[in-house]
């Protein structure tokens, strides 16, 4: 079985060894604690390895998303040019004024209709079976404009096409705390190979301040500790971060950044 990394360091020495390449990973947790910046690095170190992306967007605008890449540091016109970097835009329909397509960008009319939305998706990794990776920002918003039970039966759909019969992984961002949709959340859990999960360290919100942290909660076919691991936001991503008891005003700066 072939094996892969995230491609964000401290979090690649948690799981020095790897998981599997076709598994299906959630990166669960609350807003603001760094899903969105974690996913973007992700794909910024699988571009770097000349690996094809596929990124679906159901939260931001496709220049948003690019905007964002760049901000990272990011090469995302060279990805582009190159074939490697394509975007499925399911947010754009909310304007009614669809992101004009080209050959990286295709617009998705009606995400509510799952069927044309994994034709799309499909369309969009047509020949990057056991090479690329599939990422989706976020599944909360799927969630949102679909009936609850009918996602996850699309998400097991995903699951099967995209990461056990063409080899590829996929990585989705999932915010918790939505009361309206919170009764699926282990039901999603359940479905995915691996969870790579944030929070902000409670003790340290007693204190005033913002500590983000995360952990490995779930990965299926590799060996990992579950203790939460402390980092900060830089401008390349997530790094890791060893607080003090009594964190200096600057620290306190960089974590609740």
């Amino acid at each position: 079985m072939s094996y892969t990394h995230f491609g964000i360091p401290m979090v690649d020495l948690i799981l020095p060894e790897g998981y599997p390449r076709n598994s299906f990973v959630l990166l669960s947790g609350e807003g603001g604690t760094g899903k969105s910046v974690a996913l973007l690095q992700i794909v910024g170190a699988k571009l770097a390895a000349g690996e094809p992306c596929i990124f679906i967007t159901f939260d931001d605008s496709p220049e948003s998303v690019l905007e964002n890449m760049k901000r990272l540091g990011f090469d995302y016109e060279s990805a582009l040019k190159a074939d490697l970097l394509h975007i499925v835009d399911g947010f754009s329909f909310r304007s009614k004024i669809p992101h004009k397509e080209n050959d990286s960008i295709k617009n998705v009319p009606n995400p509510r209709d799952h069927h044309e939305l994994t034709r799309i998706i499909l369309s969009a990794v047509d020949g990057f079976q056991n090479r690329g990776s599939v990422f989706i920002d976020s599944l909360t918003e799927l969630f949102t404009m679909s009936e609850p039970s009918t996602t996850i039966e699309t998400i097991k759909d995903w699951r099967a096409l995209l990461c056990k019969t063409m080899g590829m992984t996929v990585y989705a961002s999932y915010h918790v705390g939505v009361k309206a949709i919170d009764e699926f959340a282990d039901m999603l859990e359940y479905v995915v190979d691996g969870i790579l999960e944030f929070r902000f360290d409670p003790l340290f919100a007693q204190q005033g301040f913002l500590a983000r942290e995360l952990r490995i909660k779930k990965m299926k076919g590799s060996t990992f500790d579950t203790v939460w691991h402390y980092f900060i936001i830089e401008k390349s991503g997530l790094a890791i971060f060893k607080p003090q008891v009594k964190a200096s005003s600057e620290d306190s700066h960089k974590l609740s950044k």
